[in-house]
């Protein structure tokens, strides 16, 4: 019982609690560590990881793209001044010819379809006449704009667009067009090839024959990699159609322009399947997951490219080197034909914008990939967390477990940063979810353990010390101990004069009621100034001050609970004369030093008291007050360590029963009580009875009595004693006393 206050019961209830609280911290652990592996994903774990990610894309923004790459923008003005879309193809390969001839444009991608032949009403019309008519069948018929435009894209490096269908159904056409040439990669044997997780769309929309076949090449411009929450994260850079390779629009412009060089399948082994892993392309090395995406590398919002309006470059109205070998991409942005796509960076964002930051990416390998280590690194950070929770957590107060928290917190997110700053993206949401998760689980288990032992500790000293004391004590856990210990202390003893008598004069019910006025008044003087209430011995009270909470000014406070005790005697003096009973005076013994503190007892009944020498000074200095008619009397010791911040004068140097060794006993006082020249007089009168000048001291002590000292009245009884009857040689001032 001495070690330890809480019971067996106490204790396994304890280990129980201590055990769920592992138990739910170490299953919220498994549960992420599975949601992470991809053995039980999480569909709300996904979604923190997209914001994760958009929010970093913004974070780290460049605002500044590649000045070579423009956009030529079917735009609302360019519809108002040549005429709703579709324009006539012979006027597109007009735009053609001035984009080459007279701006010298380096190459063009076309964010566009061509599906169907051109409606030429007037070939279809002369057809009809040459029909009718045999003898016209030698004038040739008007052109059609599909040749005109077929001329430009043979003529110019133009890379013509085509979309990929992933699904279809009975109702979907057969596809339209034709596509380009597939890829010829370098890949791996047939085995290899089989195991890699290619997108493999089921129909197309391309361009009709006439114009792909003349075109430079073509790439598609669908993305089947959008996020669940319609968000363009990812685009796929290959696409395997009835296993043919075919290339982004981005990617077959930067292989036209690189002088379609071989596409190297970079491939790897990963859980026994091999996986891609990225694409070599004349030495440009582009990291790529194992779909063929890559995530688009965004430089600002909408408008990080030049936009330049389609009928401005019709009309030459631009300066005529604002595009000399740049890399152009031809879209809408028009209402009505506005191909608008929700990303990281806004939510309405024109598609051709995307392939655009594409073929910059593609020019300046400034791609973000998950590292090949990503999933082990993931997991491997994940245990260590839980691992490091799991010990720390549970042993951690609700402050240092939040700053743990944030230090947790800040290191992960620190490293994340420093990776993404080097290219490289890894999860977040897992690490974040898991470190808060556990964190709050064990904020909460820790808040209610702690609620447990305020309950405790409430239980445990609530008979000894003040309730608002009780939040001090929990804080400052080392002081729970309960054994016992030496240590220095303030002790104090006050006991009502002449109660014997006063008892014998009341009733039984009156004696309890003035027992409990008496008591609630002095215990509230004592608890208010940080006291410890040790017993209460009939009228008398014994109380401690620096257990079991540490007070590094326990003999200041012991002194004005003293001050307060006496006050609240004389407030309950008036209202006891008006019930009829006697007024009471008290005295207060007080002294400072090392004595025995802890739980002493038996198995049957426990008490936190002090023992020691010292505590039976303080007694005895409580039996002193009568003599010297005095209400309070504190040791030397307990002088000294109120450091004058109490004025006291020296009442006597006195030997008590039970000790040989001489003591100086006080009077403390309030500033009130006392002035400068009474202070002044009595110290010189009790120097002069100290050093046997008896006739000085009695002088001095005679005025003194005129302000009714009963302390100078009793050194005037000891003069004339000692005039009478002067001590022997060897007196040293101490006076004995034989009582208690």
């Amino acid at each position: 019982m001495a070690r330890s206050s809480l019971t067996p019961n106490k204790r396994r209830r304890h280990f129980v609690w201590l055990s769920l609280q592992s138990l739910v911290a170490l299953a919220l652990s498994l549960l992420l560590l599975a949601a992470a592996a991809g053995i039980w994903p999480l569909p709300i774990m996904q979604r923190f990881e997209w914001l994760a990610y958009d929010w970093r894309v913004n974070a780290t923004l460049p605002h500044q793209a590649d000045p070579q790459i423009i956009i030529v923008d079917l735009d609302e003005r360019s519809l108002y001044e040549v005429g709703q879309w579709p324009w006539p193809r012979e006027r597109l390969a007009q735009l053609m010819h001035s984009l080459f001839e007279h701006y010298q444009l380096g190459m063009l991608g076309m964010d566009i379809i061509f599906a169907e032949p051109e409606n030429n009403l007037l070939a279809h019309y002369w057809a009809l006449q040459q029909a009718r008519y045999p003898e016209l069948a030698h004038i040739p018929a008007p052109s059609s704009g599909d040749q005109a435009l077929a001329q430009a894209l043979a003529q110019y490096p133009i890379i013509l667009g085509y979309h990929f269908q992933s699904s279809v159904t009975d109702k979907d056409p057969p596809p339209l067009g034709l596509l380009p040439k597939a890829l010829e990669p370098v890949t791996p044997e047939a085995a290899i090839w089989q195991q890699l997780a290619w997108i493999t769309p089921k129909r197309y929309t391309a361009n009709i024959p006439l114009l792909q076949t003349w075109a430079q090449g073509g790439g598609f411009f669908d993305n089947p990699l959008v996020d669940q929450d319609g968000v363009f994260r990812r685009v796929p850079l290959l696409q395997a159609y009835q296993q043919q390779l075919y290339p982004s629009l981005p990617l077959a412009m930067f292989l036209h322009l690189l002088g379609q060089p071989p596409v190297h399948l970079q491939v790897a082994m990963h859980l026994d399947r091999y996986q891609l892993e990225g694409l070599d392309i004349g030495g440009f090395q582009i990291p790529v997951d194992q779909a063929a995406g890559v995530y688009v590398p965004w430089y600002g919002k909408q408008g990080q490219f030049k936009y330049l309006s389609a009928t401005d470059i019709l009309h030459r109205r631009i300066p005529q080197d604002a595009l000399v070998g740049s890399l152009a991409i031809m879209g809408a942005t028009a209402p009505g034909l506005l191909d608008l796509r929700s990303t990281p960076v806004g939510n309405v964002y024109p598609g051709v914008e995307v392939n655009a930051s594409l073929l910059a990416g593609l020019l300046h390998q400034n791609f973000r990939a998950h590292p090949r280590w990503m999933l082990g690194a993931e997991l491997v950070s994940l245990i260590l967390i839980s691992l490091l929770t799991l010990f720390i957590f549970p042993r951690l107060q609700a402050f240092a477990l939040f700053s743990f928290t944030l230090a947790l917190t800040g290191t992960w997110l620190g490293f994340n940063w420093y990776f993404w700053q080097q290219g490289w993206i890894l999860p977040v949401a897992s690490g974040l979810v898991l470190i808060v998760s556990l964190s709050g689980w064990h904020l909460v288990m820790n808040f209610w353990r702690e609620n447990q032992e305020k309950a405790r500790v409430a239980h445990l000293f609530g008979q000894y010390i003040p309730a608002e004391l009780v939040h001090e004590v929990i804080q400052h856990k080392q002081v729970l101990n309960l054994s016992g210990e030496q240590k220095e202390l303030s002790v104090l003893f006050s006991d009502v004069r002449n109660f014997t008598q006063i008892s014998e004069s009341l009733t039984p019910h009156q004696l309890t009621d003035l027992m409990n006025q008496l008591l609630n008044e002095l215990t509230q003087a004592i608890q208010q100034h940080r006291g410890t209430i040790d017993k209460y011995m009939g009228d008398a009270v014994m109380a401690f001050w620096g257990a079991p909470l540490q007070d590094t000014q326990h003999a200041y406070h012991a002194v004005i609970s003293a001050f307060a005790m006496q006050e609240a005697l004389t407030e309950l003096n008036p209202k006891l004369s008006a019930e009829g009973k006697p007024n009471l005076t008290m005295g207060v013994g007080i002294n400072t030093g090392t004595m025995h503190v802890g739980n002493m007892g038996s198995n049957f009944r426990m008490a936190y008291t002090v023992m020691g020498d010292n505590v039976n000074l303080a007694s005895r200095l409580e039996g002193l007050t009568k003599i010297y008619q005095v209400p309070i009397i504190i040791s030397e010791t307990t002088r000294i360590h109120l450091q004058d911040k109490i004025p006291c004068r020296r009442l006597d140097q006195v030997r008590v029963k039970g000790r040989q060794q001489p003591i100086w006993i006080y009077q403390p006082f309030q500033p009130q009580q006392y002035t400068a020249d009474f202070m002044q007089a009595y110290h010189a009168g009790l120097a002069a009875y100290q050093n046997a000048k008896f006739c000085e001291a009695l002088a001095i002590f005679n005025q003194l009595q005129q302000e009714s000292d009963p302390v100078a009245a009793l050194y005037i009884q000891r003069c004339q004693t000692y005039l009478e009857q002067p001590p022997p040689a060897d007196w040293d001032g101490v006076f004995s006393h034989t009582s208690k």
